[in-house]
């Protein structure tokens, strides 16, 4: 882990939610809200039961000249504002936003 901040009143499982996103993302180099139609594959389904998967949008690669080098997550919102905060956290950074 290279960075990691939580606001004060934050709930501490946000926080290791927002860990576990970033792990998804970098795993797998793909945002974590896709992994919701993923895992209804079942040969994808027995993912869904490793702690650290996330399937729930706030997690994404963080892609470099092509090449995934990490991943950001973020938590505490909806999974949608979530999403949205780090797709701003991205672009904020000057990466991309994978498709």
């Amino acid at each position: 882990m290279k960075a990691f901040e939580r606001a004060d009143d934050v709930p501490f499982l946000a926080a290791e939610v927002a860990v576990d996103k970033a792990w998804t993302a970098a795993s797998f180099r793909s945002a974590t809200h896709v992994w919701n139609s993923y895992v209804t594959d079942p040969q994808v389904a027995p993912l869904s039961h490793h702690p650290r998967l996330m399937a729930v949008g706030g997690g994404y690669p963080v892609i470099e000249l092509g090449e995934s080098i990490g991943g950001l997550g973020v938590s505490g919102g909806s999974a949608e504002q979530d999403q949205q905060a780090a797709e701003a956290g991205l672009r904020t950074l000057g990466f991309e936003v994978p498709a």
